[in-house]
């Protein structure tokens, strides 16, 4: 897909064609969007976000940065996901840019009205000295999930170029209802790869608490020691980024330089 960078800014549009609750417990909505011909694919790297753009009822600039629901290879349209109810929370799970442009998708923007976007920040990185990078451990909570499901389908196929031999994904929500966001495709991945991934989905409630990681054994069952060659990914809140990243390194023995923290 081309973007316009006349100014230096390289933007493009799409328009918003649906919004529709995601699994159950409608704490998630997803919004599709199409590109303006249907053979256009937005160039995004793994591990990269789309930014978004428009303008608010009161004419303020509203911009978020969001990882792909679609896969990245949707010819002409994409989705994105975000939480919806009461800003604070949204807040919580995304911080604050991201939150404002939540809502104003949720409570003002119409089907129909355009939006601006462009590749935004990459996000997926490895600083380590111990290659190749033979296992990844997947440490996730929320929606978080989104751009792990990418990465998982992208490094464990036997055509993939990747040195990855065996991934594990932990994947933490505070109730189970929040699983339904993505568990029918991680579970799709398991039963291609059940013999190089490994899938845990834990109960937690680690936001707004002094509670750890450490205080839940399915958790902690569930996340290797560190070796030579293993590397983390930590997706979800800054909270909950914070503390797995701690503990990890704490209690795991994994280096700083091992472990990729992905943005909210």
């Amino acid at each position: 897909m081309p973007f316009d960078d006349t100014e230096g800014d390289g933007w493009g549009k799409c328009i918003l064609r649906s919004k529709k609750a995601v699994g159950s417990s409608d704490a998630f909505v997803q919004y599709d969007f199409d590109l303006p011909q249907k053979d256009f694919v937005l160039p995004l790297q793994l591990g990269q976000k789309l930014t978004l753009c428009c303008l608010d009822e009161d004419n303020n600039v509203a911009k978020g940065e969001f990882y792909l629901f679609s896969p990245r290879d949707t010819k002409g349209s994409f989705s994105i996901v975000a939480p919806c109810g009461q800003i604070e929370k949204a807040d919580l799970l995304l911080g604050k840019d991201n939150a404002k442009f939540a809502n104003v998708l949720e409570n003002e923007l119409r089907v129909g009205d355009e939006v601006a976007v462009k590749p935004g920040p990459k996000t997926l990185y490895y600083n380590g000295q111990y290659w190749p990078v033979t296992d990844i451990v997947f440490l996730v909570y929320g929606s978080g999930i989104i751009p792990i499901i990418d990465q998982v389908k992208s490094v464990l196929p036997s055509s993939s170029s990747t040195s990855v031999k065996s991934a594990s994904v932990t994947w933490v929500n505070s109730d189970s209802d929040a699983f339904d966001l993505a568990v029918s495709q991680l579970e799709s991945e398991f039963y291609k790869y059940n013999q190089k991934l490994d899938v845990s989905c834990c109960l937690a409630i680690l936001l707004n608490t002094n509670r750890g990681l450490e205080d839940y054994p399915d958790i902690e069952q569930s996340i290797p020691n560190f070796s030579p060659g293993t590397m983390a990914v930590i997706s979800g809140p800054s909270e909950f980024s914070e503390k797995a990243s701690a503990y990890l390194q704490s209690s795991r023995n994994y280096p700083m330089d091992c472990i990729c923290t992905l943005p909210p």
